[in-house]
């Protein structure tokens, strides 16, 4: 062996190279932490939760709609049917007035697949 070799190979026997490599890791650590928590402390402070913006009470979630639509027909075919053969109108609001039965759930299950909701034993 060579004297570079010789010398590498001494060194991190006895443990030194580790104990060095050690203290640069944390020394590594330790500035990223206090250079994070500087740039947090320039950061402005997050709103409190009064200060956050509230939703009107009587508005529901963005991007819903309630009613009820008359339901598309769909053509009957030997074959079965492909979506991009089916039309694509868009179908009426339903006028008829919905009765208070109509609007319970009438004891459907509710939510998908792996969600928790109740099920009907099957």
């Amino acid at each position: 062996m060579n004297g570079l070799t010789t010398l590498s190979a001494e060194f991190f026997s006895d443990g030194t190279g580790q104990l060095i490599a050690g203290l640069l890791v944390v020394g590594f650590l330790l500035g990223a932490f206090v250079l994070g928590r500087r740039i947090m402390l320039k950061e402005e402070p997050t709103p409190k939760p009064e200060e956050q913006p509230h939703r009107p009470p009587d508005a529901g979630l963005p991007g819903e709609v309630e009613g009820h639509r008359k339901p598309a027909e769909v053509p009957q075919s030997e074959r079965r049917l492909m979506p991009y053969e089916l039309k694509h109108e868009n179908t009426e609001p339903d006028t008829t007035p919905v009765s208070e039965e109509d609007q319970k759930w009438r004891g459907a299950p509710s939510g998908g697949f792996g969600s928790g909701g109740p099920t009907t034993g099957g």
